[in-house]
């Protein structure tokens, strides 16, 4: 795999066809784990719905969203309920500000040691230590529905609202609330997501950060009585496998980036000769990390400046820009540059684009469908850049060219077609 002047060679048959098949694979396992559930939530499902009553003798509630009304399509669990009125709650989460409270709630609430769960488990008071309130906005995002039973029978309910801290095209906590037919409680579905720019939707990483932060942000206040953790008896909705409970004053609660620096004149004389030979693979590399980061931070600067634009007005023309923008920097400055160094730049710059952006969104924990997904987009740009510095030395259309060329079709497609 050597060629006469001893430098590595991966424009052979064997290295790009390898790359094209680890590609392929990467795609393969990324499709198949989408199908999957997030951890903590059994992919194996009764025929019969388990429902939960979250107040004595009131609604039943299967603690689950679904993408569509039906069980089958089952989501995130509901990890938490608020107790009270569903109007003074919404008050309670958006505007905490505009609430007053002349009661005091040791004196409004007595437990009734047959209503409250004896296995609840108190929140370490150590924990609450953040005075800042979280700031909620109204915020869009799928329908997804919960179902309940009544008096009157089973039914399937939207969202009554949603709610989101952080920026729609960036990193936010998200909570869909859905308000009790009797107005005894609101069920919310808390979660942390990022907006993925090849998924054109929010990823979702986690569900427990966003709990904890409303836990400790309803901690000691004026209109909160109690906050508590609560198991569920049947089964586990998320990682931790308990539900948080909040009761409003007066309402009874049942139950990787590196750097080298060189010291030695040889060292740096080496550095200088390094960047003078490979400025191309360089400015390849500087070019794609610099496309992605500019797509993600554009889109968050005109959502906030401009707070009247549909999220989704924006990302458009953004996921344009980064659609064919990604391939024709890879493909134009990979025309000038040594094949192998062509591939790994053009790899490593959108990937350390990739772990930058993750960062900077909070993410640190990833589905193993969207690291193969990632992995599969470097590979299809690093091939179109090999491909571009191979166009000067093989007649018509190199493979890798080809390759890589249809592989950035699959991983733009397979997501916007619901397959990722």
């Amino acid at each position: 795999m050597e060629d006469s002047g001893g430098e590595l060679d991966i424009g052979g048959d064997t290295a790009w066809v390898a790359a094209a098949l680890v590609l392929v694979a990467s795609l393969g396992g990324a499709m198949l784990l989408a199908e999957w559930p997030l951890s903590g939530v059994s992919a194996t499902q009764s025929s019969e719905p388990q429902l939960v009553e979250p107040t004595d003798n009131g609604t039943a509630l299967w603690p689950y969203t679904a993408n569509r009304p039906d069980h089958s399509s089952r989501t995130l669990g509901i990890n938490m309920i608020f107790y009270g009125n569903p109007d003074v709650i919404h008050t309670a989460l958006t505007e905490q500000s505009a609430l007053e409270w002349e009661s005091d709630p040791e004196a409004d609430y007595e437990a009734d040691s047959e209503t409250v769960s004896a296995e609840r488990v108190d929140i370490d008071r150590n924990a609450s230590n953040l005075t800042e309130i979280i700031q909620w906005a109204p915020a869009t995002g799928a329908n997804r529905y919960v179902y309940v039973e009544t008096d009157g029978g089973g039914r399937w309910l939207g969202e009554s609202y949603q709610l989101h801290s952080g920026t729609y095209l960036g990193s936010r906590s998200h909570i869909r609330a859905y308000e009790d037919p009797n107005e005894e409680w609101t069920a919310i579905q808390s979660h942390e997501e990022h907006w993925d720019w090849f998924r054109l939707r929010h990823t979702v990483t986690g569900i427990s950060d966003s709990q904890r932060a409303i836990e400790r942000d309803f901690m000691d206040k004026p209109y909160v009585a109690e906050v508590v953790r609560m198991p569920y008896e049947n089964g586990t909705l998320d990682a931790d496998g308990w539900v948080t409970g909040v009761r409003l004053v007066g309402v009874l609660l049942p139950l990787a980036l590196f750097g080298v620096v060189g010291r030695s004149r040889g060292v740096k004389r080496d550095a200088v000769y390094f960047f003078r030979e490979h400025r191309h693979e360089l400015g390849l590399g500087g070019a794609l990390f610099a496309l992605f980061t500019a797509v993600r931070h554009v889109g968050i600067l005109l959502e906030t400046t401009f707070p009247a634009l549909p999220p989704k007005a924006i990302a458009a023309p953004l996921y344009i820009a980064l659609a064919v923008g990604t391939p024709a920097i890879a493909y134009v400055l990979g025309r000038d540059s040594d094949r192998a160094w062509a591939f790994t730049f053009a790899a490593v710059g959108l990937g350390a684009a990739f772990i930058v952006d993750f960062a900077a969104m909070g993410v640190s924990v990833l589905p193993l469908r969207v690291v193969l997904h990632r992995g599969s987009v470097l590979l299809a740009i690093g091939l179109v850049a090999l491909g571009a510095a191979m166009h000067e030395e093989v007649e018509g259309r190199p493979e890798a060219l080809v390759v890589g060329s249809v592989g950035w079709l699959f991983v733009l497609g397979l997501p916007l077609l619901g397959y990722l």
